[in-house]
């Protein structure tokens, strides 16, 4: 079946549904969902393909800010799990971090073996 083919089956559905006083309101996932795969495999799947889309690109355009910010030259040599930590610090800074509790985790990780001489 071809894609043309398919959108008319598919608009030609919702205006019979709606001229029955059905509900013609539906989100793309619940359209979706219950989009049938077998009469509309290629709008079920582009059904799938727009929820996962952003609504907007200024998500996109913060994280890239973000790690601009985090990802200086001078630590250009950060490793992965460090980068992440510290863009989910940024982006969720309004949660309150307590640092006590952190440095005592850190502590308590494994022996170091650096001795301190004054």
């Amino acid at each position: 079946m071809h894609l043309k083919t398919e959108i008319n089956l598919w608009k030609s559905k919702w205006i019979r549904i709606k001229e029955e006083g059905g509900d013609v309101n539906l989100d793309v996932i619940t359209s979706a969902e219950n989009c049938n795969e077998v009469l509309y495999p290629t709008i079920k799947k582009l059904l799938f393909i727009l929820a996962c889309l952003p609504v907007s690109v200024a998500s996109a355009e913060r994280s890239f800010s973000t790690l601009r910010r985090l990802k200086t030259w001078l630590r250009s040599t950060m490793g992965q799990n460090r980068l992440s930590g510290l863009a989910l610090m940024h982006v969720h800074r309004s949660i309150h971090i307590d640092i006590d509790r952190i440095i005592d985790k850190f502590s308590a990780m494994k022996k170091r073996n650096v001795d301190f001489q004054i």
